[in-house]
């Protein structure tokens, strides 16, 4: 086996603290997509200082669904295997590339032959909840992933020394099967992206600021405090920002008169608007529940004292350009 084992399976959970620390020195499956730009959760920047500073990731809804539904889709992509299936299907630990440490992954399931634990696995599972769509994934069968998982999967298996990742995932109408196939030049790139972020970490050097909106969580994290005083920014940041800004208004009046047309089109007979076949527009009516705060604290002042959340909040106020 060409992986070192940094922790064993059981221990290489969220709830073990030093799976986190050991993570923070290096760049896992899950991180590569980050470092290179690919993720839409997160950036290069935020998961520096996460790394610097030891900040923890918000545990959310869809993470806790997916980690209880894994052994459920491991279940079903190893009895979709009959009749060839492999040997065993086994949880699997925190591993270490043996030649660049930093390079880490926690895969789902190990898929192994009778040469384990001294041979590579023959192959890796990862376990995905598809909760909303299945926008991003191709046909059951082929390699057509979103690309951050398929960064995940090269990662893994390049950690592990394997030829093949298969991806299972649940989502809308069921469950469905990829394989995602080593890829050496892919790796190359990956690898040389991990390496330089591993160096920042090293040099105390962090990644150039980004449009992410995590990037933005990164510095009010760094930053909670406000001071006093001007800062001087430079003409091209002052331009832009405000350019911005209207352009934003601009963008968000016209969003809204297209939406006047389209809702003009639909009338009251239709539900969706398309173009060319393809949808531009679905509408929808529901409704929602939500307490009446205003009656709440004027009827019972002490309830609505008593369930109130006080809640920080860090806004960037742009001020009047020059006429």
């Amino acid at each position: 086996m060409t992986a070192i084992e940094l922790l064993p399976p059981g221990e290489a959970t969220p709830d073990n603290p030093r799976w986190h620390e050991l993570r923070r020195a290096g760049v896992t499956a899950s991180e590569i997509a980050v470092v290179m730009g690919l993720s839409k959760w997160d950036s290069p920047f935020n998961l520096y200082w996460s790394k610097v500073n030891g900040w923890a990731v918000e545990d959310s809804e869809i993470m806790s669904t997916g980690r209880h539904l894994e052994a459920s889709i491991a279940e079903w992509w190893w009895d979709s295997r009959l009749p060839d299936r492999p040997l065993w299907c086994l949880p699997a630990g925190l591993y270490a590339h043996a030649e660049r440490p930093w390079q880490l992954a926690t895969p789902d399931r190990l898929v192994v032959n009778s040469g384990w634990p001294d041979e590579p696995p023959d192959s890796l599972l990862e376990c995905k909840w598809v909760a909303y769509s299945w926008d991003g994934w191709g046909e059951p069968g082929t390699d057509e992933v979103p690309v951050h998982y398929r960064a995940q999967a090269l990662w893994q298996a390049d950690v592990m020394g394997v030829d093949e990742v298969h991806i299972a995932a649940l989502g809308p109408g069921g469950f469905r099967s990829y394989l995602v196939r080593r890829d050496e030049q892919d790796l190359a790139v990956m690898r040389k992206a991990g390496e330089d972020f591993v160096r920042r970490l090293t040099e105390g050097d962090p990644p150039p600021l980004d449009s992410h909106t995590a990037t933005i969580g990164a510095l009010k994290r760094l930053h909670p405090e406000v001071g006093e005083g001007s800062v001087e920014v430079s003409s091209v940041v002052a331009s832009v920002y405000r350019q911005a800004r209207l352009d934003k208004k601009d963008a968000e009046d016209r969003i809204t008169l297209a939406e006047a047309e389209i809702r003009a089109a639909l009338g009251g007979e239709f539900q969706r608007a398309t173009f060319g076949g393809l949808l531009v527009a679905s509408r929808s009516i529901f409704e929602t529940r939500r307490i009446d705060s205003a009656r709440l604290r004027e009827e019972q002042p002490e309830i609505a004292e008593a369930y109130t959340a006080v809640t920080t909040v860090d806004k960037l106020t742009p001020g009047r350009a020059k006429s």
